[in-house]
């Protein structure tokens, strides 16, 4: 729980220009969605573009993370979502309030959210739904080529994706708990063997917050390594890693995979 954060880390966190915009934007009440982790916080800033920001406390230190052009930096986007909880804690929606709420719902009553939920964003339907009879390892390769599907020419913002991935890792999350280690595993590598092929072919307008592709590899490391079908899995495992170590951009982008390939020899 972020109790911790004083005035003096806050201003102590950025420059005095970085704080002042800061300052301005939560003034402005731009800091929207708050939520409350066990470990941080995470917002909305709203702007030109909204950016997510994500604060982790680790150690009486802050840790920041945005989806503007400074990434793991200190940014103004930052320093408002912490202003926004020294002032304004009670508005941080925690997890624990969030959990004790949706239990007190009817569950006819949920039902009917999720559903909503899944008619106004279609991708959440694969949180339950598999079309019967068809591969789901061909289903996951298809959802995430849906997301990847721009033009060879084309400049993407990574912006536009990263939404949509997210709600595939939530799905990879679900799958692990089930016991489908494979196919969580698989939704990882599709994942970042796209992202470094675009940064391969140079296709991205700007970088990916700094530490978002160093992430859904250590992501993808950590299921491979506790899959309990490890053995059974290890050709399957072994090429997935020889693919993606095989972008040109692996190796810049921090992806190493030290741990699994140690395993696989």
């Amino acid at each position: 729980m972020p109790h911790r954060i004083t005035p003096l880390d806050v201003q102590s966190f950025a420059t005095k220009e970085i704080y002042r915009k800061g300052e301005r934007i939560f003034e402005n009440n731009l800091v929207k969605n708050r939520f409350q982790m066990n470990f941080g916080l995470k917002a909305t800033v709203r702007g030109e573009k909204n950016h997510h920001v994500e604060m982790i406390i680790d150690n009486e230190q802050l840790f920041g993370r945005c989806t503007c052009h400074v990434g793991n930096s200190p940014c103004e986007h930052q320093v408002a979502v912490l202003l926004a909880w020294l002032t304004e804690s009670p508005s941080f929606v925690s997890y624990q309030t969030l959990r004790k709420a949706i239990k007190l719902k009817d569950k006819n009553a949920l039902v009917d959210i999720l559903i909503n939920l899944c008619e106004a964003f279609p991708d959440l339907s694969r949180l339950f739904v598999t079309s019967p009879g068809v591969d789901e390892f061909e289903i996951i390769q298809e959802d995430v080529a849906d997301i990847f599907d721009f033009p060879h020419t084309a400049k993407i913002d990574p912006q536009e994706i990263v939404a949509s991935f997210q709600i595939l890792f939530i799905r990879a999350r679900i799958l692990r708990s089930e016991g489908k280690w494979a196919h969580a595993r698989v939704i990882f590598y599709e994942v970042l063997h796209r992202i470094l092929a675009l940064i391969d072919n140079q296709q991205l307008s700007a970088p990916f917050p700094e530490g978002t592709v160093t992430d859904i590899a250590d992501d993808f490391e950590e299921i491979a390594l506790s899959d309990p079908n490890f053995e059974d899995d290890r050709e399957a495992i072994k090429k997935q890693v020889g693919e993606l170590l095989h972008h040109e951009s692996a190796e810049a982008e921090g992806i190493v995979l030290d741990q699994l390939r140690e395993r696989l020899e």
